[in-house]
């Protein structure tokens, strides 16, 4: 006997079983990334009941209902029973079978005057409000162990390229002080874009052409969470999309502030290097080769950035060329959006890790930059300058003889300090910049 029907809100007169391939087509992967947003549905769920009695489309007794039967949900999620399934469509039909079948005609009310357009906008709303912000904290217990690193080897002397080739010197503090300063700025970013931009609800605007009741948007707007209302309903529905590829946006910076530092740390570590020594427990070694101590999770932070860009262009790409209104293979950006959060937050992690089992070599650092009397040549010069002589002549003087310039470890120290101007080698503020991303944490 062949299994019932699963009848769709969407019917009408009559259940019509529905073509299994193009069933499980368009569900794709979109109920996998709906399973982990289901509590985000229930919470704004049950907003909107509180919003439907507060315009006295249902009663108190009603209200509770609903809430009670949206706790239970709950409880079998967290429990691991309330499961999607192809035929579910999405999270939002799910839950409100439950209701129906649970409650009866109460149930058949929670959808009053909204939209499955305008639950999955909300839904995704408040889990990227959230999710951004777990990253952005994420971000800021990175920077500051970049500071705290920066501070514990803050005069350790360090050559510094351009091109690829030794320039002049500078310290391990420096150097890692940058990263700090660079995630600050991401994290700014993904600040403004969550609190101006992501942090507005569009629950209310239904399938995006509003509905005859004079809802209070605002309150909800209130009792959701949320700092403002998305105001044209026409705009709540062309924003899916542009606002989840906002916020890969900064996450792309992130990851890219990510990738510099990985790329120095892989040059850095070669065998050729040897600046920095890692601890076994984040290497990882060859099946044929003994002697190989690999820095494999940086190389994966580095592909990874790749990833979380490309997840950007497909959220980018998908939005392009559609008329307004909603389009279904809008949940086609799910699967990159998840995917670039994923790795951008594993990333910030992974990051964390290394730089608690990280040293500075200071041997091999010290004997690279003696080994290149050429890393002073434009310290020498400005030495000729302060003694009366032009910076051009000086330039020469010294660039036609780099053979004959000499320093010894004391004389790197005394020129690391004589830079003393702001964010030089000797005056680097670390103590400043770990107060400026405290405040971005408040």
């Amino acid at each position: 006997m062949a299994d019932p029907i699963k009848k769709k809100i969407w019917f009408k007169k009559e259940a019509v079983a529905l073509n299994r391939t193009v069933e499980e087509y368009n569900s794709g992967e979109d109920i996998l990334y709906d399973q982990d947003m289901i509590p985000d549905d229930l919470w704004c769920s049950r907003c909107y009941a509180r919003l439907l009695e507060r315009h006295e489309l249902i009663n108190k007794e009603e209200l509770a209902q609903l809430e009670q039967g949206l706790d239970e949900i709950l409880e079998l999620y967290e429990k691991g029973e309330f499961v999607l399934k192809v035929e579910d469509e999405d999270c939002h039909t799910k839950i409100e079978d439950y209701l129906i079948e649970r409650l009866g005609d109460t149930g058949k009310k929670i959808h009053t005057g909204r939209s499955r357009n305008d639950q999955v906008l909300v839904m995704m709303r408040w889990f990227l409000k959230k999710k951004a912000n777990i990253i952005r904290e994420g971000v800021l217990e990175l920077a500051l162990k970049c500071v705290k690193f920066a501070k514990k080897h803050e005069m350790v002397p360090m050559p510094g390229y351009t091109h690829m080739q030794k320039a002049m010197p500078t310290t391990v503090g420096t150097w890692m002080g940058a990263f700090a300063e660079s995630l600050m700025d991401d994290v700014k970013l993904l600040g403004a874009i969550t609190d101006e931009i992501v942090d507005q609800n569009p629950l209310g605007s239904g399938a995006g052409y509003g509905s005859p009741f004079d809802f209070d948007r605002d309150w909800l707007s209130h009792e959701i969470g949320f700092s403002r209302t998305q105001n044209n309903v026409i705009y709540c529905h062309n924003s899916r999309g542009k606002i989840e590829g906002l916020v890969l946006e900064a996450c792309c910076q992130i990851m890219m502030t990510l990738n510099r530092l990985a790329c120095d740390l892989l040059f850095f570590t070669t065998q050729e290097f040897q600046f920095f020594l890692m601890d076994d427990s984040i290497a990882t070694g060859s099946s044929i080769m003994p002697q190989k101590k690999n820095l494999d999770v940086a190389e994966l932070i580095r592909g990874r950035t790749a990833t979380v860009i490309a997840a950007r262009s497909e959220v980018t790409m998908n939005i392009m060329n559609k008329i307004s209104g909603y389009h279904r293979d809008g949940q086609e950006i799910k699967r990159p959006l998840f995917l670039g959060l994923k790795y951008t937050e594993m990333s910030i992690e992974a990051m964390g890790v290394i730089l608690d089992n990280i040293e500075p070599n200071h041997e091999v650092l010290m004997k690279s930059m003696l080994e290149c009397p050429g890393l002073f040549a434009a310290h020498k010069a400005f030495e000729k300058v302060k003694e009366g002589m032009t910076f051009r002549d000086a330039y020469r003087e010294v660039g036609s003889n780099i053979a004959g310039i000499k320093v010894d470890a004391a004389d790197v120290a005394e020129m690391l300090k004589m830079s003393k101007h702001q964010g030089g080698t000797g005056n680097l503020g670390l103590d400043k910049v770990a107060e400026d991303i405290e405040k971005l944490r408040k």
